[in-house]
């Protein structure tokens, strides 16, 4: 066999299989080469990624689908205070107090539920305890080759001192910005809601106009700040005195509205007589000084169909009498 030749078709054989092999190996080394350049792209292009949301201001955070942070930025960090090896791994649970991670949890599963974005607002415990406002605007991530959503990325804002102006402009709109009671338009404003809930229910409701008898001489006497004080002391005892549900509001000057829910005209009569003794019996002190003071008060009970507006005309009238005859009095209208 040899003498005709077949040691030459072996080693063609051979050197064919030798050929695919190497062609084989090849491959696989170039396959490993390209694997190995694709690990080192993706690595310095998730470096990159890491540096460029460091460098960011705003605290941002990624999840996995199921809820589980997989990354974060310095921001983000430093804003709740804990390390970046504490917050990957990690559930909203073991980053935040229950009350608040439920909030998220809650906002996430929503998310990846319905896909798209998200904003809204909560609060954070910062770094140093403090809960302060937030702005979360987060959006889901999604499996490039199957489309599903595979977990979200998210950024937060601060905006606590935005919700401090917001309180802010509400107190002003609403409170007298000395005593700190109910200002005049806050007081039309509920009355109008419980002058209605009244008529749908037939309860009774009553006004009181309550002025602090002889203001000015205080205030000649003994200066503004007494004056101003005497006028928290007022707020005072009436926040302190009036049930649950009444309700009252500084009207300007030295003069306040009281609104009495569910009272008729002899219980009203019955609540002013006790503020003005309760008032009578009390003291108060400014910068060593020791004062007491009075004051007169009109009763009005509201008729059937009559407006607060009304009644309280009636009250002041009734006030009118009271400072008439000698202040530090009670009339009814």
């Amino acid at each position: 066999m040899l003498d005709l030749g077949a040691d030459d078709v072996l080693s063609e054989a051979a050197g064919d299989q030798a050929a695919i092999a190497l062609k084989r190996a090849e491959k696989a080394a170039r396959y490993r080469r390209q694997m190995r350049e694709t690990v080192s792209r993706l690595g310095t292009e998730r470096d990159n990624l890491q540096a460029a949301i460091d460098n960011l201001p705003s605290p941002i955070f990624f999840k996995d689908r199921q809820g589980i942070y997989s990354g974060c930025n310095v921001a983000f960090t430093r804003y709740i205070g804990l390390p970046a090896d504490q917050v990957k791994g990690a559930s909203v649970y073991d980053v935040a107090p229950e009350h608040l991670a439920k909030v998220y949890e809650e906002a996430d599963e929503e998310l990846m539920r319905k896909g798209g974005t998200q904003f809204y607002e909560a609060k954070v415990r910062y770094a140093d305890g403090e809960e302060r406002h937030v702005m979360f605007s987060k959006a889901v991530t999604r499996d490039h080759s199957t489309g599903e959503v595979n977990g979200l990325a998210g950024a937060m804002l601060d905006i606590t001192d935005r919700k401090q102006l917001e309180e802010q402009l509400r107190r002003a709109a609403d409170f007298d910005h000395l005593t700190g009671a109910f200002n005049r338009r806050k007081f039309f404003k509920t009355a109008g809601e419980v002058e209605t809930e009244a008529r749908e229910t037939g309860a009774g409701l009553a006004v009181l106009v309550i002025d602090v008898d002889n203001f000015k001489g205080i205030n000649d006497r003994h200066g503004h700040a007494v004056g101003d004080s005497a006028l928290c002391h007022l707020v005072e005892q009436l926040d302190e005195h009036l049930s649950e549900g009444h309700f009252f509001a500084r009207a300007g000057g030295e003069e306040f509205f009281v609104l009495l829910r569910d009272c008729d005209l002899d219980g009203a009569a019955a609540i002013a007589e006790s503020i003005r003794r309760r008032i009578e019996n009390s003291i108060f002190s400014e910068s060593g000084v020791v004062l007491s003071y009075r004051v007169s008060i009109g009763v009005a009970a509201l008729a059937a169909d009559e407006t607060v507006s009304s009644a309280l005309m009636r009250a002041d009238k009734a006030l009118y009498k009271a400072k008439k005859v000698g202040r530090n009095r009670v009339f009814v209208a």
